[in-house]
């Protein structure tokens, strides 16, 4: 049964879009505070939200950085957790689906919207670089407003209070809107959520941005159009994902960082002891500090 459940999950997984995990290390050790409190989070990155609501530690099934949550295979315990939570928090999408579509629907507090066990086939090659909707983006995480949309359900269903992850968040969105419009670079769409609705142009080559969607290593053309960019100095960050690299994203950085372009790196995972909150708010310093210090150009919108 669950080797079938897993093979169809791996299944959903292969034909959706993902571009990492967010996980951060689990904030308690015990398993008896988590299940005893009622709330448990897929990730660690929720764990974090969530615990900044009710005021305790929050467990997560997948913490560190060790496995990607797309193929992480659930124990039979890690299921029964899952399933005995009064409440979970998830990402949604296919993104951590294997885990969370083994507990009823109405106790999941998620970013995105949830698959079933028979949705697949997605098709998530954009002909535009942000999708339509936020509830497209695998990485909802850093989407500020699904952030806050998370730790508001969770106050509703827990009694705890959002205000201090609303707050955060409201300061994060205002830095973001101050942001003036600079040109900005992706080597994965790990940031998407991030530059939504700001000043922040990614003019990412289309046929990159396709198939680092689409998981597929990119053209040469791709790269060369990529690498040229920088060059010319038509990019004024590049976004940088050190924890999933590849020859390609490995010469881009090279290259930006020979033409004194900033690297702003996006980790996956928050990094070990800081939690996601601090780091969300420490990125988005970086870049809002890059941006007001970029040369003015004459970027076209």
């Amino acid at each position: 049964m669950q080797n079938r459940f897993q093979a169809k999950t791996l299944a959903t997984l292969a034909a959706v879009t993902l571009a990492g995990t967010a996980l951060t290390a689990c904030s308690t050790e015990s398993e008896d505070a988590a299940e005893g409190s009622g709330i448990i989070a897929t990730t660690g990155v929720w764990a974090d939200v969530a615990a900044a609501v009710t005021g305790e530690d929050v467990d997560a099934i997948i913490t560190g950085d060790a496995v990607d949550p797309h193929h992480f295979e659930p124990s039979a315990k890690d299921l029964s957790r899952i399933k005995e939570a009064a409440t979970v928090v998830a990402n949604g999408g296919a993104y951590d689906a294997a885990l969370y579509t083994v507990a009823e629907q109405d106790r999941i507090v998620h970013a995105i919207p949830l698959l079933d066990h028979a949705e697949h086939d997605h098709e998530h090659a954009h002909s535009d670089h942000l999708p339509e909707s936020l509830d497209e983006l695998e990485h909802a995480w850093f989407a500020p407003s699904k952030v806050r949309e998370v730790a508001d359900a969770v106050a509703q269903r827990t009694g705890g209070d959002a205000g201090v992850v609303d707050t955060r968040i409201a300061a994060i969105e205002e830095k973001l809107a101050s942001v003036p419009h600079v040109h900005i670079g992706m080597t994965e769409p790990i940031a998407a959520g991030l530059v939504w609705g700001t000043e922040l142009h990614d003019i990412t080559p289309e046929e990159y941005v396709k198939a680092s969607l689409n998981h597929q290593e990119p053209s040469a053309a791709a790269v060369s159009a990529f690498l040229n960019q920088i060059k010319q100095g038509d990019i004024d960050m590049l976004f940088v994902n050190p924890q999933s690299t590849n020859s390609a994203t490995e010469r881009l950085a090279a290259v930006a960082q020979m033409k004194n372009v900033p690297i702003v790196e996006i980790r996956e995972t928050s990094p070990a002891g800081e939690s996601f909150l601090d780091y969300f708010e420490k990125i988005v310093d970086q870049i809002v500090e890059i941006a007001n210090n970029a040369e003015p150009s004459f970027h076209h919108h």
